[in-house]
Formats: C-alpha cells, structure tokens, sequence
C-alpha cells in the first residue's frame, strides 16, 4: 500500500483518538504526518483537533500546578499495596 492511499484510507475514528497523543507528543513522527494530512484534507477532524486543544489547554491551565496532599499520596500508596482478598460462602450448600 501506498503512502498516499494509507492517508486516503485513514479513518477519522482513528484520528480523532490520536488527537490526544498527537497533543501529549506521544506519537512518532511518521503518525505525526499521517494526523496531519488528515486534517487538512478534513475539515472535521480539524476543527475536532481544535476542540481536544482546547480542551487540554483549560485542563492544563486549572489542573496542572495542583498536588496531592502527602498524607493522602501515602494513604493511596499503601492503600495500593495491599490486597484484599473476598471469600463468599453460598450458606445453601
């Protein structure tokens, strides 16, 4: 298969959900070129793209300089360490 005709055959389902690794730089670059072209070709993926870049951008701008308390990073630190282990007895047998 061509290059041309895997970014004809790209789906826009697929792009949509690799807006967000685009937008985190997760993405290598020839996934990078191939979102792109998309894009230009459609406008909806495009104007999809602008919305995710929105999005992250308030959630970075009112979520990113917040911490956990530390007593609640160790309270969750050891809550995950530990394992629970339910046992049910049918009391009809």
């Amino acid at each position: 298969m061509t290059e041309q005709n895997e970014f004809e055959q790209l789906d826009c389902s697929a792009v949509i959900a690799d807006v967000w690794l685009m937008l985190d730089n997760e993405c290598d670059d020839r996934a990078r070129a191939r979102i792109k072209q998309h894009m230009e070709d459609c406008g909806s993926c495009f104007e999809a793209y602008g919305i995710e870049a929105k999005v992250k951008s308030l959630i970075a701008r009112k979520c990113g300089g917040e911490h956990a308390p530390d007593g609640l990073r160790q309270r969750l630190r050891i809550q995950l360490s530990q394992t629970t282990i339910v046992t049910r007895i049918d009391p009809g047998q």
